[in-house]
């Protein structure tokens, strides 16, 4: 939810500093199918008919598509605030697994969003109460987004880094020309997998 947040705040701040939305269509981003690929399959994975089935089969997916996922990023580390969110979902990817394959979250953060120390759904998800064997607590979900403010939530330090590298990676994008991006983009020409970030069908 913090990368909504940031992809809101990264165009607005990408336009007070003079960028442009349409330079958005001129980056280069190798094996972007790969990286939707891994998101559809979260997507589809967290979802209530499919989520109340998957039993225990759903851990190693979600490891294998947040895998899928980190891989597309560092693919393309040299794009400006690609590193920033590379390195806030190895954070997660690190929690997640030295905790078997979920998240671990902190109940008092609940607690303080939902009045109830549990997680608010009963199906499988990506995420599990913290308790007295949880590795590296610290990586998990101990903070917390509050209400009233839209679509609080509890997140960890790996995601409001991920959240200030989609702020980075937009800014940087709508300032175009970069030699970075421009760099991606020779460095992409033949690889078959690279794509404008924007479909030409949609200029």
């Amino acid at each position: 939810m913090l990368l909504l947040y940031s992809i809101a705040i990264g165009l607005i701040l990408g336009r007070l500093l003079g960028g442009r939305v349409r330079n958005l269509e001129h980056v280069h981003f190798a094996w972007w199918g790969l990286a939707l690929a891994g998101f559809a399959v979260q997507l589809v994975l967290f979802a209530g008919p499919v989520a109340t089935r998957i039993g225990d089969i759903g851990r190693p997916i979600y490891v294998i598509s947040t895998v899928v996922v980190l891989l597309a990023l560092l693919r393309n580390i040299r794009l400006p605030g690609l590193s920033i969110l590379a390195l806030g979902a190895g954070l997660n990817l690190v929690a997640i697994l030295a905790n078997g394959g979920q998240m671990p979250s902190d109940p008092n953060a609940w607690l303080a969003l939902t009045g109830v120390a549990a997680l608010p759904v009963s199906h499988f998800t990506n995420v599990v109460l913290m308790g007295p064997d949880t590795v590296l607590p610290f990586l998990g979900d101990i903070f917390v987004w509050p209400r009233p403010l839209p679509m609080a939530t509890v997140f960890s330090i790996g995601d409001a880094i991920i959240a200030v590298g989609g702020v980075v990676f937009l800014v940087a994008a709508m300032r175009s020309p970069d030699p970075a991006f421009d760099a991606s983009a020779h460095d992409t020409d033949d690889d078959p997998d690279a794509t404008e970030l924007v479909p030409a069908s949609t200029r």
